[in-house]
């Protein structure tokens, strides 16, 4: 699979259109990634490194948006109260 048909297929699918909603809502730029068997989407949320996060590309529950978005939220929360998103 080629690299912009892989971009495609990811916009189509629910698990990364909610996790795209909701970047776009808080204002955290992102993008998807497509490795081999996993799909990914980077948010950058300011300083700080990145978060990143892997999702199913395939989902078999129809709760996988829902529960992928409650790990985002988890990511980026755990990530502001460190201080790895602190710049020296």
């Amino acid at each position: 699979m080629s690299k912009p048909n892989a971009a495609r297929n990811l916009r189509r699918n629910e698990i990364y259109r909610t996790l795209a909603e909701y970047c776009d809502g808080q204002g955290y730029s992102y993008e998807p990634e497509h490795r081999s068997k996993h799909a990914y989407i980077v948010v950058n949320i300011g300083a700080g490194e990145p978060v990143r996060m892997s999702f199913s590309v395939s989902a078999s529950d129809h709760r996988a948006a829902k529960n992928a978005l409650t790990v985002l939220k988890r990511l980026i929360r755990e990530r502001q109260a460190s201080n790895d998103n602190i710049k020296v």
